[in-house]
């Protein structure tokens, strides 16, 4: 047990070496706070001397240099007031006491203002410090030298402000970022429910309504229930697959497209589709017109889980005892893509179809269409209902071209 807690203590110590320590938000200010002080007090020779003659108490001016700074722990909030409040002090120095021309804390207010407010607010701050700059050049001999001091105050009242309008800048495209990571993040989410919902969906509906035939034959007909258990077992095996595809994609760390294009499932996969829907008890039959085009990788998985999408739906809620026809219908710049089935109206179905039902099925196929710059049109027909889709195409290979102007049209297969 003493080696036990001895290691946990080790790791624990381990896992603390080389974290950035946090420093309080109140230390950092007390320090700005010290600073400034330090810096404003030591502008001044301990004259308190006024200018129309006297004295004032030794106390005076360094309890209202305190006084006038410790506003600044307000700058963040308050940034106009607060520099209010030191070009005033500042201000009122400068015409009162002839050695001591408090600067430090208009600096820290003016870069607080000119980080936490637009520059339409900002500048005019740096502006207003024309007014104890000037009170301060007033003491510095003739007119050239006054004019140099007083530029050169506002240079470093404009540097300061410079640098807090860079702050500002960066804290922008800082929060730009964090919105756009969690708007990916975001989006990133609902393209793996979308995923899962495909993947899962069909499959379980496939494989209910299988388990549900082998239970009704299986004491008339064994072999009939074993060979729809064998699809059972094929398409949860397949169901697995795309699962672990997608969980290796999501442990990924690079976005390459080309991988993207060779893991995820395409209109190449539609016969496998086609197979494993038919072999549910679901009549399909497939109809392609035109010349075959390529497509974007995104495109092809919208258009693949589209078809997918429909016959789910049409196995949910028509049943396997209806009829499915899927057409492709290739054109220059476009695909139509038709799936329609000729089942009951929705207040028809079963009870187990309405079980299997989700309800966001065609709600995220209408989003995953329109993500890739596809149209969506769902909905009954009166016999029936049909899902189409039109998706947009990239440029033909060029190994596959029609032989005649009128071989787009008449290219037609058609698989029942």
């Amino acid at each position: 047990m003493a080696g036990a807690w001895y290691d946990d203590r080790y790791m624990s110590d381990k896992r603390c070496i080389g974290r950035p320590v946090a420093i309080p938000a109140w230390l950092t200010e007390f320090a700005v706070l010290l600073v400034v002080a330090t810096v404003d007090l030591l502008v001044w020779s301990n004259d308190n001397g006024l200018r129309g003659g006297g004295e004032v108490e030794p106390w005076l001016i360094p309890a209202g240099s305190i006084a006038s700074l410790a506003t600044l722990l307000l700058r963040r909030r308050l940034p106009v007031p607060v520099l209010v409040v030191q070009l005033a002090w500042a201000s009122l120095c400068g015409l009162a006491f002839t050695e001591y021309n408090p600067i430090a804390g208009i600096l820290v207010a003016l870069n607080a203002l000119a980080r936490y407010q637009p520059p339409a607010r900002s500048l005019p701050g740096w502006a207003a410090c024309l007014l104890p700059c000037g009170i301060y050049a007033l003491d510095r001999g003739d007119v050239q030298w006054q004019l140099t001091f007083l530029l050169v105050l506002m240079l470093i009242a404009g540097t300061t402000w410079l640098l807090g309008y860079r702050t500002r800048l960066a804290d922008q495209r800082a929060a730009e970022r964090d919105v756009a990571a969690a708007d990916a993040v975001r989006s990133e989410r609902l393209r793996i429910a979308r995923e899962l919902h495909d993947i899962v969906s069909h499959a379980v509906s496939v494989m209910v309504l299988q388990a549900a035939g082998a239970r009704a034959v299986l004491g008339t007909d064994p072999h009939r229930a074993e060979a729809a258990l064998d699809i059972v077992q094929d398409v949860g095996s397949q169901s697995m697959n795309e699962l672990r595809r997608l969980l290796c994609l999501l442990r990924a760390a690079s976005d390459d497209p080309d991988v993207m294009a060779t893991e995820q499932p395409d209109l190449n996969d539609l016969d496998a589709l086609l197979a494993n829907t038919r072999a549910a008890g679901l009549a399909v039959s497939e109809q392609v017109w035109g010349t075959p085009g390529l497509l974007d990788p995104s495109v092809g998985l919208a258009a693949y889980r589209l078809v997918q999408e429909a016959l789910t739906n049409t196995l949910k809620h028509a049943g396997p005892e209806a009829a499915a026809r899927v057409g492709l219908n290739w054109e220059p710049e476009q695909l139509t893509i038709t799936v329609q089935d000729d089942g009951p109206p929705p207040g028809g179905q079963s009870a187990t179809a309405v079980s299997l039902s989700t309800g966001h099925g065609l709600l995220g196929l209408r989003e995953r269409v329109q993500t890739v710059g596809g149209t969506l049109h769902a909905g009954p027909t009166g016999t029936g209902f049909v899902v189409q889709a039109v998706l947009p195409t990239a440029l033909r290979s060029p190994s596959i071209a029609p032989t005649s102007p009128l071989a787009s049209s008449a290219a037609e297969r058609i698989v029942t």
